[in-house]
């Protein structure tokens, strides 16, 4: 045999083909992708959290609103909204502040409003994370306004 060159079976595959070995390229491509897809779960788990304590504070401040309804004073109408804003959302992770006022006797109509702000900012339900923090809102303020007599 005056030929030298011995071709091996995949160099020959190789030439006739022209394709290289790829055995690397799945693994490469998951790690490309796989941060755009944590981030993007991230922040579909983020909004949901954020609009469900938007529809906790919501519907707080409305059954706040409504448990005023019948008192005879703005006293006990004051009263009995300040409690159930504190029952609703005394188990709560973060942190809110509420306002209720009502007017003054005497009034006509004699209205109950429960304004309530949860500091998302400073106590959110879902931990921050890099880059998503300028989307999420700073607190989520809620209002309810009720006649109570």
């Amino acid at each position: 045999m005056s030929d030298s060159r011995v071709i091996a079976p995949q160099a020959r595959f190789r030439l006739r083909t022209g394709r290289k070995n790829e055995s690397g390229a799945a693994l490469v491509e998951f790690a490309l992708v796989i941060g755009i897809f944590m981030l993007v779960l991230y922040g579909l788990i983020s909004f949901g959290m954020i609009m469900a304590t938007k529809q906790r504070v919501t519907n707080a401040a409305s059954e706040a609103a409504r448990s005023a309804v019948g008192e005879s004073n703005d006293t006990a109408a004051i009263a009995a909204a300040t409690t159930r804003v504190d029952t609703l959302l005394s188990g709560s992770a973060g942190s809110y502040t509420r306002v209720v006022t009502a007017t003054p006797l005497p009034c006509s109509p004699c209205l109950v409003k429960v304004t309530i702000t949860w500091d998302w900012k400073n106590h959110p339900v879902v931990p921050p994370a890099p880059g998503i923090g300028l989307v999420t809102p700073d607190k989520i303020i809620s209002e309810a306004q009720v006649q109570y007599k």
